[in-house]
């Protein structure tokens, strides 16, 4: 007759079994598998537009991402929408029509989809007709109408800086260094670096425009509109650029 197998022996105190910690791990995985958005993400500036506007260097490297990865007509209306919006109504007007033969006209440069009531409504009536607070509406709808192709570039930006792939971290990072050691100069640092980000845009310019592509704006043009831009948000320029007034910019490309 087998004798009976002996009674398996107690673990010893304070062991712990291979089963509960790969369970413990797992947990754990998942418990940060749910921490979504990550702090750093939820308190970004480059969550819109708008936040983006305050900052920038921020925007300057979201500016570069774009003219790398994307077509940043959509991008660019926004902004100089932004940028008529704020100038007094007498140069409003005045800019409005170069702002149309550069964004809005079917042979713009520049052009972006607009409303097709804004469409319609510009076919009829010759843009300096239109009433001021005509205007102003259209602006906004057509400012409204780039949102969606925005927002896309805007999360295609946060996903892959979490991968560390897109334009200025480094000056980026920077900044944050200056904020902890001098925040009464960050302001005028961040515009510092910004200027060093715009002058690294323009040396990625083709060196002879007129050769790009038929099919996309002259890199030029685009150069030139996001150099308005952050002028008008007090990032300086080259001397040869400082020179140039806003509507120089439109006269010129148009």
């Amino acid at each position: 007759q087998i004798p009976p197998s002996p009674p398996p022996k107690p673990p010893c105190a304070g062991a712990r079994g291979p089963s509960a910690a790969a369970i413990i791990g797992a947990e754990d995985e998942d418990f940060e598998n749910d921490i979504e958005p990550t702090p750093e993400e939820q308190n970004s500036q480059f969550q819109s537009l708008e936040l983006l506007r305050q900052h920038p260097l921020s925007l300057m490297a979201f500016l570069q991402h774009v003219v790398l990865q994307f077509d940043s007509c959509p991008v660019l209306c926004y902004l100089h929408v932004d940028m008529l919006r704020r100038m007094n109504p007498k140069e409003g007007r005045k800019q409005f029509l170069e702002f149309c033969h550069l964004f809005l006209d079917k042979a713009g440069l520049l052009r972006v989809p607009i409303p097709h009531h804004v469409q319609f409504e510009l076919e009829r009536t010759r843009p300096e007709l239109l009433s001021e607070e005509t205007q102003r509406r259209f602006l906004q709808d057509i400012q409204n109408f780039q949102e969606p192709e925005i927002s896309r570039q805007l999360e295609d930006f946060r996903s892959r800086r979490l991968m560390g792939m897109t334009p200025g971290e480094q000056e980026l990072s920077e900044l944050e260094w200056s904020r902890t050691r001098d925040p009464s100069g960050c302001e005028s640092r961040e515009k510092q670096l910004a200027e060093q980000l715009l002058a690294r845009l323009e040396e990625m310019q083709p060196p002879n425009p007129l050769k790009s592509s038929p099919t996309l704006p002259p890199s030029s043009l685009i150069f030139g509109a996001i150099v308005t831009y952050m002028k008008f948000l007090g990032v300086r320029t080259k001397a040869g650029d400082a020179k140039k007034s806003k509507s120089n910019f439109f006269r010129k490309k148009v």
